[in-house]
C-alpha cells in the first residue's frame, strides 16, 4: 500500500541549531566562483587608484550575488532511505556576505519527481539561483540569531518517516532532488541541492556493475614545467607517405661518463617525496585502496623504483603489495610509455620492449596480473590506435572525452567498443564521463562537494543507469588522470557509498578486456593528433636505434642476456607519460639513456698497421683483435678494399677471451700494382659493425715478383749456354790427351802406323 504525502509535515521535529563562529571570513569550504570575481573586482577598484589597476568589466558582480550565504550539506542519513526510516539531514551555514541576517532560517525541500536521466540529475545541481527547489519537508528552522558576515551555524534536520511523503511501490524507487534553503525572512539567500535515495523494496532490484580504474603511476620529479613553448620543437606534420617532416630539434648526445647502475637522484627524491605522509601516491594508495573493488593499472617501473628509492618509497611499496592482495591489478607496460610519441615515430619495437618488460616484472606485485594499455591522451588519436592494435595487447584505454556517441539515447553506451585501424582491431575502454568527473573533481559537476553530497551523487548517478530497461546488465567504467590528487576523505566516503549501495556491483576493469563491445555509432578518433609536451620523433628514433645496435653488438657475445641487463628500462624510462611535465628533466634522461646504450656497444677493437706493402699477388695480412669486455667475443672480420686491384678471401671468424687480443690472418691476393685503402670490420652474425672500423693504406706491387723470377731465370740461361759454348771451343789440353793414349789397349795389331 502506498504512502500519499503526508498533510502532518508540519509534525516534523524542529531543525536544531547550533553556531560555530564568527571568525574571519572562511577559507575551508568552496564559494560560488561568481561571488569570489565579485570581490576580486571590489578590491582591484580599491586599489586602483594606488597602483594604476583598472578593474576589468569581465569582473562585475553577477547575478548570482544575490546568494551571499554558502550552505554545506556534511551528512544525509542514512544515505538510501526505505520506507519506516526516518531522515536526518546536517548542514552548515556560512555567510560570505558583507551584510548581516537579521533573521535567517533553513528550510529542508523535496522534489517527489523522480529523474530519469544523467541530464535530468545535472539539471537539478544547475538550476538558477531562484530556481524551485521542490516541497518543504518539515517548518523551517530559524538560525536564533542574525548571522554576520564571516559567521557560520549548523543546522540538523530530523525527518520522521511518515513526512517523506514517497510512494512505496517497487518501481518508485531511485532519486529525489532534496534542497536546503538558507532564507532570510522571506528573501532566498543561500541553496545547496542533493540527492535523496528512495528504496521501498531491496528484491528483485536492478543492479549496475561498475568498474573503477585507478592508474599507479608516479609523476615526473620537476613535474608542471611543461608549456605549450617547451623545449620541445613544434609538432611535425606527417607527409603522404606517412613519415614525419624533419624537424629542428637536436638528437641529444650522450654524456662522456655514463653510470647505469646508479640510481637518479632526483627522481629516487621525488618517489620518496610522493610516497611521504602529503604525497600524491600516498593519498593515492589510501584513497582507492580502501575499497577492494577498486581496480589499479599499476606501472611496475614505479615498483621497481620504489624498492631502492628510500625508506619512505619502501613501507609504501611494503602496503602496496598488501593491497594488492585480492585486488583486480592490471600491468602497465613498463614505464607507461608515452604511445603518441611511439606511433608517431613508428617506432612498435620499443612499445614491444615495454610490454615484454612488463610482463617480467609482473610477479614484482602479485601473479595473474593482466596487462593492460594505457592512451597518453585523453582523445587518442588513430595512429596510437593503431599502434596498440599490433601488440600481443590489443586493448587500450582511452579518455572520457573520447569516442562518444553519435547519437543521445535512453540508455548509456558501453565502456567497451571496437575501432578499427589499418594494423587491425582494437578494445577502446571508454570512461563514463560524469562518473569520472564526479571521482576527479566533484566540484565540477557538484560545486561545493562535501563527502555527503558527492556520495549521493554518486548512487544518482549509477541508480539512473540500474532504471535503463534494457537486455542485459549494464556495466559502466570510471577511471581518473594519471596525476591525479585525491581528496581522500571524499573518495574514501565516496567509494563506501558505492559498496554500500544495493543496485551497485564493483566488478573488476579486467572483465571489461573480454566483454561484448558496444556497437553504437561513436564519434571517430582523429587521423592524427600531437600533444605540446609529446617526445619528438627524432628523440625517440635516437633511443630506439641507440638500443637495437645495443642488441645487435651483444650477439657477438657469449651470453648476451647478462650484456642486456637493464638496458630496455633505461631506454623506456625517458619514454614515460610524466615526462611530459617536465621537458628538462627528460633532456637530462635522455642523454643517460644514450649513453648507456653507446656503453654496451663498446669494448671491441681492431689493431692493425696504418700501412701495408705487398710485392707478391698473394698474401696474408696480421692484425688484432683487442677486447675489454667480461666475457668472450666471437667475431667476423671483414676486409674491404676500395679497388679491384685488391682481393680478400673469405672472412675468418675470431674468438677473443675477456680482456685479451687474439691475433686475426686474412688471406689476400692482387691482380695488379695499385695503392687503395682498406676498411677492416669486425662485424656481428647479422652485419652489424661491433668495433670501431680500422682502416690501413696498402701499397700492392704483385709485378714485382714475376720480372724478379724472368730475369733471374734468363740470367741463368745465359750464364749456362755461355759455359757451353766456351767448353767447346778451348778443345784437349796435352794432360787430357795424354790420359787418353795410355788408356789405349796393348798389342792390338789392327792398328797399324802409316808409312
Amino acid at each position: 500500500m502506498s504512502a500519499a504525502p503526508s498533510r502532518r509535515a508540519a509534525d516534523a521535529r524542529p531543525a536544531r541549531v547550533r553556531p560555530v563562529s564568527a571568525a574571519a571570513p572562511p577559507d575551508a569550504r568552496r564559494t560560488p566562483r561568481a561571488r569570489l570575481l565579485a570581490r576580486s573586482a571590489g578590491l582591484l577598484a580599491v586599489l586602483a587608484p594606488l597602483v594604476g589597476v583598472t578593474p576589468s568589466p569581465a569582473a562585475a558582480a553577477p547575478a548570482t550575488d544575490e546568494l551571499p550565504v554558502a550552505v554545506d550539506v556534511t551528512a544525509v542519513t542514512p544515505q538510501v532511505l526505505a520506507p519506516g526510516q526516518d531522515l536526518r539531514v546536517t548542514v552548515t551555514v556560512r555567510n560570505d556576505g558583507d551584510t548581516e541576517l537579521a533573521n535567517p532560517s533553513a528550510v529542508l525541500r523535496l522534489s517527489r519527481t523522480r529523474p530519469g536521466t544523467s541530464a535530468e540529475l545535472d539539471a537539478w545541481v544547475d538550476a538558477e539561483a531562484r530556481a524551485s527547489a521542490g516541497s518543504a519537508v518539515g517548518r523551517p528552522a530559524p538560525l536564533g540569531a542574525p548571522l554576520a558576515p564571516g559567521a557560520s551555524a549548523e543546522v540538523a534536520f530530523d525527518v520522521p518517516a511518515a513526512s517523506v511523503g514517497l510512494l512505496d511501490t517497487p518501481d518508485a524507487w531511485g532519486p529525489r532532488g532534496l534542497a536546503v534553503e538558507l532564507v532570510d525572512g522571506r528573501r532566498r539567500v543561500g541553496i545547496e541541492r542533493t540527492f535523496l535515495l528512495w528504496l521501498p523494496d531491496s528484491e528483485d532490484l536492478p543492479h549496475t556493475r561498475l568498474s573503477v580504474l585507478v592508474p599507479l603511476v608516479a609523476s615526473a620529479p620537476g613535474g608542471g614545467t611543461a608549456s605549450a613553448t617547451s623545449a620541445q620543437v613544434p609538432a611535425p606534420t606527417a607527409t603522404e607517405g606517412g613519415e614525419e617532416a624533419a624537424t629542428d630539434e637536436p638528437t641529444p648526445e650522450p654524456t662522456e661518463e655514463p653510470a647505469p647502475d646508479e640510481p637518479v637522484q632526483p627522481e629516487d627524491t621525488a618517489l620518496e617525496a610522493q610516497t611521504g605522509p602529503e604525497g600524491r601516491l600516498r593519498a593515492l594508495l589510501t584513497a582507492s585502496g580502501a575499497s577492494t573493488g577498486v581496480s589499479w593499472a599499476l606501472d611496475p617501473a614505479l615498483v621497481a623504483r620504489a624498492s631502492d628509492a628510500g625508506p619512505q618509497s619502501a613501507a609504501w611499496l611494503e602496503e602496496l603489495r598488501t593491497t594488492a592482495e585480492g585486488r583486480d591489478v592490471l600491468a602497465l607496460p613498463w614505464a607507461d610509455p608515452d604511445l603518441a610519441a611511439l606511433a608517431h615515430a613508428d617506432r612498435p619495437d620499443l612499445l614491444t620492449a615495454a610490454l615484454a618488460s612488463s610482463s617480467a616484472a609482473r610477479p614484482l606485485v602479485s601473479e595473474g596480473v593482466t596487462p593492460v594499455q594505457w592512451a597518453a591522451d585523453d582523445v587518442p588519436d588513430l595512429r596510437t590506435a593503431a599502434l596498440a592494435a599490433g601488440t600481443d595487447v590489443p586493448s587500450l584505454v582511452v579518455g572520457p572525452g573520447a569516442l562518444t556517441p553519435e547519437r543521445t539515447t535512453s540508455t548509456t553506451a558501453g565502456p567497451v567498443t571496437t575501432v578499427t585501424t589499418d594494423a587491425g582491431p582494437v578494445a577502446a575502454l571508454v570512461p563514463d564521463p560524469t562518473l569520472s568527473a564526479l571521482l576527479t573533481d566533484p566540484a565540477r559537476l557538484q560545486p561545493g562537494a562535501t563527502a555527503a553530497t558527492l556520495a549521493q551523487r554518486l548512487l544518482a548517478e549509477t541508480a539512473v543507469v540500474a532504471h535503463e530497461e534494457r537486455e542485459t546488465v549494464p556495466h559502466v567504467l570510471a577511471t581518473v588522470p594519471r596525476d591525479w590528487t585525491p581528496d581522500t576523505a571524499l573518495v574514501t566516503a565516496a567509494l563506501d557509498a558505492l559498496d554500500a549501495a544495493p543496485w551497485v556491483r564493483l566488478a573488476p576493469a579486467s572483465d571489461l578486456l573480454d566483454a561484448a563491445p558496444d556497437t553504437s555509432d561513436r564519434e571517430p578518433l582523429p587521423d592524427v593528433s600531437r600533444a605540446p609536451g609529446e617526445l619528438s620523433a627524432a628523440t625517440v628514433n635516437a633511443l630506439g636505434d641507440a638500443r637495437n645496435a645495443a642488441v645487435a653488438f651483444a650477439a657477438v657475445l657469449e651470453d648476451p642476456d647478462a650484456h642486456l641487463e637493464g638496458l630496455d628500462r633505461e631506454v623506456l624510462r625517458p619514454l614515460s607519460v610524466a615526462w611530459r611535465a617536465d621537458d628538462e628533466g627528460r633532456r637530462d634522461v635522455v642523454r643517460t639513456a644514450l649513453a648507456d646504450a653507446t656503453a654496451r656497444r663498446s669494448g671491441l677493437s681492431v689493431v692493425l698497421s696504418d700501412r701495408f706493402r705487398m710485392i707478391s699477388s698473394t698474401s696474408q695480412i696480421h692484425l688484432a683483435l683487442r677486447s675489454t669486455l667480461d666475457q668472450r667475443a666471437t667475431v667476423r672480420i671483414e676486409m674491404r678494399p676500395r679497388k679491384a686491384c685488391l682481393e680478400v678471401g673469405d672472412a675468418p671468424t675470431a674468438t677473443v677471451e675477456p680482456g685479451a687480443e687474439q691475433t686475426v690472418v686474412v688471406e689476400v691476393s692482387a691482380s695488379a700494382n695499385c695503392d687503395v685503402l682498406v676498411d677492416v670490420f669486425a662485424l656481428a652474425p647479422d652485419g652489424t659493425s661491433v668495433a670501431t672500423a680500422g682502416r690501413f693504406d696498402a701499397h700492392v706491387s704483385p709485378t714485382i715478383e714475376n720480372v724478379g723470377t724472368a730475369v733471374v731465370g734468363a740470367l741463368l740461361a745465359l750464364a749456362l749456354l755461355v759455359g757451353i759454348v766456351k767448353t767447346v771451343r778451348r778443345g784437349q789440353t796435352a794432360r787430357r790427351g795424354a790420359r787418353l793414349a795410355a788408356q789405349a789397349v796393348p798389342g792390338d795389331e789392327s792398328e797399324t802406323t802409316p808409312a
